[in-house]
C-alpha cells in the first residue's frame, strides 16, 4: 500500500493520519494554463499544506461516491492536469494577518471568454466536476458543476470528507438531503442505499484490501424524528354499511403492473449518462419507458430503460433548488412564467444555462410531485362519510388496495410491536377520501416480521391472503435462514387500524428485488453472511422533500402539469378520477 510523503514540515502533524491512505489518481483532464497576467493570484507549492488538505477532501470525496465500501483514508494522488492551487490574500488582509483565500484553477475557458477567470472555491465545489472527469462523457452537460451546468453545483452529502477511523460508537446517519451525484456510466450511484461502484478507467486507486462492509450502511436518507411523534394514533375504522365487506381478492382495481418493481404513471430516477434523472414511467412491460421531466419551454424526449438502470423515486433526495426558484415551490409548472426565467438566466445567449434551467425545473416538478396525491380506480362501496378508491398515486409511488406499505408508528409503539431490524408494515384494505374534510385516510391490517425456530413449524393464518411482496419476502429469507435453523413469519398486530397519510412512508419493496439494484455488495455480503437487514430503512420517506403541502390533485396529469409536454398521455391507462 502507497505511504503519502509531504515536502511541508508544517503538513506533518495533519498528514500523520494519512501515512498509510490510499492514492486516488485522475488521468483524464480538460485543464487549461494560467496566463501569465493574472499574477497576483500566487501558486501554492506542491507539497504545501493547502494542497494536501485539498487532495485529503477529495480523495475521502471520492471514496465516499465510488467505494463506499471500503474502509480507510484515500487522498488524491495529484489535481489533474493543469488544474492549480492558488492563493490570494487583499491588502487589507495582509494588515490585519487575516488567512489566505485558496483556489483551483484550471477551468477551461472559452474564447471571447470574460477576463473573469472561473475557480473553485473548495474541494466540494471542485467535487462534480471531478466526477465528470472519472466518466466517459465528453458532453459537458452531463457535467454538475456550478461552470458546466450553469446553476450552482450539485454534490452529494456523502461527498463531505470521511473522519478518522475511531474506535468508538458509529456515527449516526446524516439527516441532510443529498442529491444524487454525477457519475460515470460504470459507476452505480452512492445513494441512500450506498450502492456499491466499481471504478472506470479515467481513474486508478491502488486498492490492495477487500472493502469491508459497514455494519449499517452510512446513509444520507433524511429519517424525520419529529414526525415520528407527531403521528396521529390509530383512528377508529369508519362506520360500514350493513351487508358490504367485500374482502381485497374481490375487489377491483388495476393489477397490470402489480408485480412490476417500477410501475406506470410512477416518478422515478433513471441513469442519464454520467448522471441521474427525474422523470415518470408511462409503460413498463417488460423495459420502461420514461418521460424525462423538465418545463413547458424545454421539450423532452422519451427513453428506454432497464429495469437496472432505475431507482425508487424515495431512494434520493431532491438537490437544493436555486436560491431564485425557492419561490416557485408547490406550484404546478405550467403557472410559472419560464419565458421570463429563460431571460432572466440568459439562456439565449448560453445554450449550458438552458439545460441548467431545465434541471431546476426538474427539481421543482419532483418536489411538488412528492407534496401531492391523486386516487384512481372509483369504488361504490358505501361506507358513511367516505369515498372509496382502489389506488392512489402518493408521492411519486403508486399504491393499490391490497399492498403492504411503510408506515410510520410513534416511538414507543414501534419499539412495542417490531423486533429490531424487522420491517412492520400495514396491508392496505381500503384507500379513504373524506367528504367532510378531504383527507385521505389508508384503513388496513398491521403486520410484523418476526424470528422464529424452525423447528416449531410456524404457520401465518391466511399467509395465501397475504399481498405477493409479503410472502416473497418470506420465502427469501427463509431461504437464507434455513441452513441456521431458523425461519420467519408474518404476525398480525391490528386486524382494524386507519391512518392518515402523513403516517404512509411509501411502498414496501421486496429485499430480494431492490437490494441488488440499489446495493449489489451489500447484497451478495447478506447472503454470504446469511442475515437480512431491512432494506427499507435505506430509503426515504414521502414528503421528506421539505416543500409546501399541495395535497389532493385531480389526477396524475395534474401533479405533474408543464413538467412533461402536453400531448403525452399518462393518465388513459390508469382510470383517474
Amino acid at each position: 500500500m502507497a505511504s503519502r510523503k509531504t515536502k511541508d514540515p508544517k503538513a506533518a502533524d495533519s498528514e500523520f493520519q494519512y501515512a498509510s491512505a490510499i492514492p486516488i489518481q485522475i488521468w483524464r483532464s480538460d485543464g487549461t494554463e494560467m496566463p501569465s497576467e493574472y499574477s497576483q493570484y500566487e501558486k501554492v507549492e506542491q507539497g504545501a499544506k493547502p494542497i494536501i488538505e485539498w487532495q485529503n477532501k477529495l480523495g475521502q470525496a471520492l471514496a465516499a461516491e465510488l467505494l463506499p465500501e471500503a474502509t480507510g483514508l484515500f487522498f488524491l494522488q495529484d489535481f489533474p492536469n493543469h488544474y492549480h492551487l492558488r492563493w490570494y490574500q487583499a491588502k487589507e488582509d495582509k494588515k490585519k494577518h487575516q488567512a489566505k483565500h485558496y483556489y483551483l484553477f484550471g477551468y477551461p475557458e472559452e474564447l471571447g471568454a470574460s477576463k473573469a477567470r472561473k475557480y473553485y472555491r473548495s474541494p466540494n465545489h471542485f467535487l462534480p466536476h471531478l466526477l465528470w472527469l472519472i466518466g466517459d462523457s465528453q458532453d459537458r452537460g452531463d457535467c454538475a458543476c456550478e461552470f458546466c451546468s450553469g446553476s450552482k453545483p450539485i454534490t452529494s452529502k456523502s461527498a463531505k470528507p470521511k473522519p478518522p477511523p475511531s474506535t468508538g460508537q458509529a456515527v449516526p446517519p446524516t439527516t441532510t438531503s443529498a442529491p444524487p451525484p454525477t457519475l460515470p456510466n460504470n459507476v452505480t450511484a452512492v445513494s441512500n442505499a450506498n450502492a456499491a461502484a466499481s471504478v472506470n478507467k479515467n481513474m486508478t486507486t491502488n486498492l490492495n484490501t477487500k472493502p469491508k462492509p459497514a455494519s449499517r450502511p452510512a446513509t444520507t436518507t433524511q429519517q424525520p424524528t419529529s414526525r415520528e411523534v407527531q403521528t396521529v394514533a390509530p383512528h377508529q375504522a369508519p362506520e360500514v354499511a350493513p351487508k358490504v365487506a367485500p374482502s381485497i381478492s374481490q375487489l377491483s382495481y388495476p393489477i397490470y403492473d402489480r408485480d412490476s418493481l417500477f410501475r406506470s404513471g410512477e416518478v422515478v430516477w433513471y441513469k442519464n449518462n454520467n448522471s441521474w434523472r427525474v422523470g415518470v414511467i408511462l409503460s413498463s412491460n417488460p423495459t420502461f419507458t420514461i418521460i424525462p421531466f423538465s418545463h413547458p419551454l424545454y421539450r423532452t424526449q422519451q427513453v428506454t430503460k432497464e429495469e437496472a438502470d432505475i431507482r425508487p423515486f424515495l431512494a434520493f433526495s431532491i438537490p437544493q433548488i436555486n436560491n431564485v426558484l425557492q419561490e416557485f415551490k408547490g406550484r404546478a409548472l405550467v403557472q410559472i412564467d419560464w419565458q421570463a426565467l429563460q431571460e432572466r438566466f440568459g439562456t439565449q445567449t448560453d445554450p449550458s444555462r438552458r439545460e441548467g434551467l431545465a434541471i431546476e425545473a426538474t427539481k421543482l416538478a419532483a418536489l411538488r410531485v412528492d407534496q401531492c396525491y391523486s386516487t384512481f380506480d372509483p369504488f361504490t362501496e358505501p361506507i358513511q362519510n367516505y369515498d372509496v378508491f382502489g389506488g392512489v398515486f402518493l408521492g411519486a409511488e403508486k399504491i393499490c388496495v391490497g399492498e403492504a406499505v411503510r408506515i410510520i408508528l410513534p416511538r414507543e409503539q414501534q419499539e412495542q410491536a417490531s423486533e429490531k431490524g424487522m420491517p412492520i408494515v400495514m396491508v392496505v384494505r381500503r384507500i379513504l377520501i373524506s367528504r367532510e374534510g378531504g383527507a385521505l385516510m389508508l384503513e388496513g391490517s398491521l403486520w410484523k416480521l418476526q424470528h422464529v425456530a424452525l423447528a416449531q413449524q410456524p404457520q401465518t393464518p391466511n399467509e395465501a391472503q397475504l399481498p405477493s411482496a409479503l410472502r416473497g419476502e418470506k420465502e427469501f429469507r427463509d431461504g437464507i435462514l434455513k441452513a441456521r435453523g431458523w425461519c420467519v413469519q408474518w404476525v398480525l398486530i391490528n386486524q382494524n387500524l386507519l391512518l392518515d397519510e402523513s403516517a404512509i412512508r411509501g411502498r414496501f419493496y421486496e429485499t430480494r428485488r431492490l437490494t441488488p439494484i440499489l446495493n449489489p455488495a451489500k447484497y451478495q455480503e447478506m447472503l454470504r453472511q446469511q442475515h437480512i437487514d431491512d432494506i427499507q430503512t435505506l430509503l426515504n420517506n414521502r414528503g421528506d422533500s421539505n416543500g409546501p403541502r399541495v395535497g389532493r390533485v385531480p389526477n396524475r396529469a395534474q401533479a405533474v402539469a408543464g413538467a412533461i409536454p402536453p400531448d403525452v398521455d399518462i393518465d388513459a391507462p390508469l382510470m383517474v378520477v
